[in-house]
């Protein structure tokens, strides 16, 4: 597994699999996917990826945010969570796969070691208009569940 990225991979990635603007929701695991869409863009010069993720829950909308950018040669990600919280992790990228992982590195407004977060992600580029993404949550330093969508670019 590659851990270090040059710029020029980090690059592709982002222009190949990030840089969709309007790419709609396919398919979620086990709950209904009505109303969720993610919003993805580059940002600040093209050196970070803005990701916006819009659902209904309970009848209200609800916006989570995600900042994909590098640290140096390093990919990372904050979390903008409606937990209340802000887990960033750095990715590792498997070309044989075509994964990058992204582990818990830090974690802001986690008021205590055992309150939910995200703690892990996993996103797998499966085409030039499909990726997956796998999130685990965290409570209680135990994985609580793990949401798993595909989506789809929307043309």
């Amino acid at each position: 597994m590659q851990t270090i990225f040059d710029r020029r991979t980090i690059d592709e990635k982002l222009e190949e699999s990030f840089e969709r603007r309007g790419v709609g929701h396919r398919s979620h695991a086990g709950a209904k996917s009505c109303g969720r869409r993610l919003d993805l863009e580059l940002t600040s010069g093209g050196t970070a990826v803005l990701e916006k993720f819009h659902m209904v829950e309970n009848g209200k909308p609800v916006e989570m945010t995600t900042l994909y950018y590098l640290d140096g040669e390093q990919i990372k990600l904050t979390h903008y969570c409606m937990a209340g919280n802000q887990p960033t992790m750095r990715g590792s990228y498997a070309p044989e796969t075509k994964t990058i992982t992204f582990d818990l590195v830090s974690i802001s407004n986690l008021k205590a070691p055992g309150d939910g977060h995200m703690h892990h992600a996993v996103y797998t580029f499966i085409d030039s208009d499909h990726f997956k993404a796998t999130w685990t949550f965290q409570k209680e330093q135990k994985d609580a569940f793990t949401e798993d969508v595909t989506y789809v670019r929307r043309k």
